[in-house]
């Protein structure tokens, strides 16, 4: 009876052995336990073919699999990233170990591999797109610069086309004193445009922000009435960029012309502001070419999203249309001249 009790006994701890490996068996992760001297306690499937796959042989120790791990990385095909592992079929499993202890005391050492490669994956493309984030971040920084430069450029060209027209102002007036019997107050308001337009040559801003009025009485020094129909916005910035059309278009039109009068019509739609120009002066013999001042007020109006046309026949007219935005009816309006 002993006997048989003993045998059954045997039977029922081998079939709950049997049970427990099939169970570890079935684990995702590698697992194995070593016993306190290192020898291999339990050990699952997945950890028997990783082993085999680091070192080409049968785990039997945990020194030997330490060993393994801190070699592999060398040999083999097998990547080493920290305590990850990946290894030629793509998969990428990490390594840890800790030591667990038995009711009976008996500490034992628990070697896990984990799968993690779906996080590995998603690591990897997460530092793709970290690297693609960083050459955009440079690329900006690039255009940013880029813009900064474009920006100066426009200031510079702004700077020059103010400082052209304040020549060519002051240059028309003194002209006007020489060539024509003027009171002798005009002949000081003539002294004192030249004089202004050379001290802005002198100091550190030579752009002032002038307005409307100002511009009409420098026009009218150099010999030009100027007439304005229409609604000036109330915005600084379109408003002076209408005031350098203005202002050169009345340069041109004193020494190309010899005109004495500029009308000025300023209509208004939706989103933008045209501008149309003419003179009383002598008509062009032939169409105009763009350069110098023109040449610089076009390029600034362009910039500003604008457009600007010259109609040379059957007589001048400057035609300059920018984009308005929500200044639409802002500004002061005038029905001839400014200083009527």
């Amino acid at each position: 009876m002993e006997a048989l009790k003993a045998v059954r006994q045997f039977k029922v701890r081998h079939e709950l052995r049997t049970a427990v490996k099939e169970a570890f068996d079935t684990l995702p992760s590698a697992v194995c336990y070593f016993a306190p001297n290192g020898t291999v306690k339990l050990c699952n499937a997945a950890m028997d073919a990783l082993f085999h796959k680091i070192a080409q042989s049968d785990l039997q120790s945990l020194d030997e699999l330490r060993g393994a791990l801190s070699t592999c990385g060398n040999t083999g095909g097998i990547l080493r990233e920290g305590s990850v592992f990946i290894f030629p079929d793509g998969k990428a499993w990490k390594y840890s170990e800790r030591e667990v202890t038995t009711a009976q005391g008996m500490v034992f050492t628990e070697a896990v591999f984990d799968d993690v490669t779906a996080l590995h994956e998603k690591q990897r493309e997460l530092q793709r797109q970290s690297r693609e984030l960083q050459k955009m971040y440079r690329e900006l920084d690039a255009l940013s610069e880029n813009l900064r430069e474009m920006a100066r450029e426009q200031e510079l060209l702004h700077l020059k086309t103010r400082l052209h027209d304040q020549m060519n102002m002051g240059i028309a007036a003194i002209r006007q004193v020489l060539c024509q019997d003027t009171p002798s107050g005009g002949n000081a308001d003539a002294i004192r445009q030249f004089r202004r337009a050379m001290r802005n040559l002198r100091e550190e801003n030579p752009c002032p922000r002038d307005g409307v009025p100002e511009f009409i009485r420098d026009a009218e020094v150099s010999g030009v009435r100027v007439e304005i129909r229409g609604e000036l916005p109330a915005g600084d910035k379109l408003r002076r960029l209408i005031l350098a059309v203005m202002r050169e278009a009345c340069i041109n039109a004193i020494r190309h012309a010899d005109a004495s009068a500029l009308a000025v019509v300023l209509d208004w739609a939706a989103d933008t502001v045209t501008l149309r120009i003419t003179n009383d002066g002598r008509r062009p013999d032939r169409e105009i070419v763009l350069r110098g001042g023109l040449l610089n007020l076009e390029k600034v109006i362009v910039r500003a999203g604008g457009r600007m046309e010259i109609r040379s026949k059957p007589e001048f007219m400057l035609t300059v249309t920018l984009p308005a935005g929500e200044e639409n009816g802002q500004g002061v309006r005038y029905d001839k001249s400014p200083c009527g």
